[in-house]
């Protein structure tokens, strides 16, 4: 202390911090203000570092951002590294100062040269997000690497995101794994939720709902949005957990009102549908149109089918095609689909059928399986695109393959006729069938005439009246006529002119010309007796 009065600015600093903390002293930070500024004005680096601190936080003296810039700024001037941190944050944010990331970059790198970790990482976000240098994702690696060595659990978690997405790095799941659960280890949020994230996927790691489940709990406990919306996504479908709808509703809510673009979404969807809360078109559309105005592509792309359905909004195909656009342009295969389908049938923009191609193809590459299928089409007819019915197949196949109903019945026609694949009735038998067991109409068409004909198929007329049947009800009119005529010969069901007559009539009256004249060759034969209806 005697030291310190005398004028030795060593001393000064140390009494100060001793006031500051209030080590072998009684705390005192207005004390500490007074020694921070005696050894400053003497040129201490680390005093008017302090200095900065309590003017930055208000310990001692008023708040002043603008006073905390100006000492950081001289203890920088002295290559003092936590100063020079300082004011690269201060110019990253704007504050105290006005904000300017190439200075940011400047002073941050300094900081980082000399190892503060705080600044590696900062240092590496910038690089990461191209803010005051142009974007560097091999640099930010290097820059966050030392970071998380130094054990910055907001540095290993960036360096997890890079190695999950092969940025700067090879893609390694398994490294980021590694470098999320040493994060997490250490509580941090966003870690424990991107952890979570591995575990829900079964990336670099063994998939474990129930794991997941866990670490999306602990982040969700913090407040963080996004683990609130990947947990309400779980209570969603019943992964990990016992489904519930009304607590998957309230996780998207919190997360949403805290303008999580996601959880946003998510509530837009469960008032669309009704789910865990009363459907609610009104309320649908505002959480889409928040989450649309952050650019999530989901949202965008549900903003713009609620605008062409006309559901909580005018219908305006226009408006539709403009977020679709936005959503397409960011690789959602969905909406790419739809622009795809407004571009087909001139709805929202003119007609263009190549245009139509090229986003049902981006889609198609997505496993966008109704993308597939109209891809299909459009080469089986030769329609926006040269027609290859070679093309037209692979594509029916893929969509086929994964269950598309429409699909596996187009893909059993291209069978039936020897189109674009050698000639296979079995196989169009087989795909029929997995087709019109889905309700498909013209499927079930298609499998009762195989059965009637015994082609791929032992001739079943039973099985031909079940399935003209099925779809005779859903108003295909060659069904209808083809179980009328079963009716009236008495093949695989009881012989029923009247039935038979009924079902012709229907056909008819849809416009097929064989009706007709079925129902006119009967009447000719047949004519009814007075009374008869």
């Amino acid at each position: 202390m005697a030291s310190a009065r005398q004028g030795n600015a060593r001393a000064q600093f140390l009494t100060g911090v001793c006031y500051y903390t209030g080590e072998g002293v009684g705390k005192d930070l207005k004390e500490a203000f007074q020694w921070f500024s005696r050894a400053a004005q003497q040129g201490d680096p680390e005093s008017q570092f302090y200095l900065g601190v309590m003017h930055e936080c208000g310990e001692g003296v008023e708040q002043d951002a603008k006073k905390a810039f100006e000492w950081y700024l001289l203890a920088a001037g002295q290559e003092y590294a936590p100063a020079q941190h300082n004011v690269g944050n201060f110019y990253y944010k704007g504050v105290g100062t006005e904000k300017d990331l190439k200075k940011a970059v400047k002073w941050l790198t300094l900081a980082a040269m000399r190892g503060i970790p705080q600044s590696q990482n900062l240092l590496g976000l910038c690089c990461t997000e191209g803010l005051g240098m142009e974007q560097d994702f091999k640099e930010a690696s290097r820059w966050y690497t030392l970071s998380a060595q130094q054990g910055l659990a907001d540095a290993q978690n960036n360096l997890g995101i890079l190695y999950e997405r092969g940025l700067g790095v090879p893609q390694d799941f398994k490294e980021a794994f590694k470098w999320f659960s040493a994060a997490a280890r250490q509580g941090y949020f966003a870690a424990q939720n991107n952890l979570g994230t591995l575990y829900d996927r079964g990336l670099g790691v063994r998939q474990d709902w129930k794991k997941a489940f866990e670490l999306y709990s602990l982040a969700a406990a913090q407040g963080y949005g996004m683990a609130q919306s990947n947990l309400g996504k779980m209570y969603e479908t019943g992964r990990g957990v016992r489904q519930d709808l009304k607590k998957a509703f309230d996780l998207y809510l919190s997360a949403a009102q805290q303008g999580e673009a996601d959880g946003q979404n998510n509530v837009g969807v469960m008032y669309e549908r009704g789910m865990g809360i009363p459907q609610n078109l009104k309320e649908a559309f505002k959480w889409f149109s928040a989450a649309a105005r952050q650019e999530n592509a989901w949202a965008q792309n549900n903003l713009g089918a609620m605008y062409y359905y006309g559901r909580g909004v005018p219908q305006d195909p226009k408006e539709a095609f403009q977020w679709f656009s936005l959503s397409a342009a960011q690789g959602n295969s969905s909406a790419q689909k739809n622009l795809g389908l407004l571009y087909e049938y001139g709805q929202g923009a003119e007609k263009d059928l190549k245009e139509a191609f090229q986003w049902f193809s981006l889609a198609a590459v997505q496993g966008e399986n109704d993308a597939r299928y109209r891809l299909g089409l459009l080469y089986e007819n030769g329609k926006g695109v040269d027609k290859d019915v070679k093309e037209a197949c692979k594509w029916y196949a893929l969509a086929a393959e994964q269950g598309y109903a429409a699909a596996q019945d187009n893909l059993g026609t291209m069978y039936e006729g020897g189109q674009g694949v050698e000639k296979d009735l079995k196989e169009a038998f087989k795909w029929y069938l997995a087709s019109a067991r889905q309700g498909n109409s013209n499927a079930q068409y298609h499998l009762a005439r195989m059965y009637l004909k015994g082609a791929g198929v032992e001739q079943d007329y039973r099985e031909a009246v079940k399935w003209y049947g099925k779809a005779a009800e859903q108003n295909v009119p060659a069904a209808q006529f083809g179980l009328g005529l079963l009716y009236l010969t008495g093949n695989g069901t009881e012989q029923d002119e009247a039935e038979g007559r009924k079902w012709i009539a229907k056909a008819a009256e849809q416009g097929l010309e064989e009706a007709r004249d079925m129902l006119k060759l009967l009447d000719d034969l047949f004519p009814k007796q007075n009374g008869e209806d």
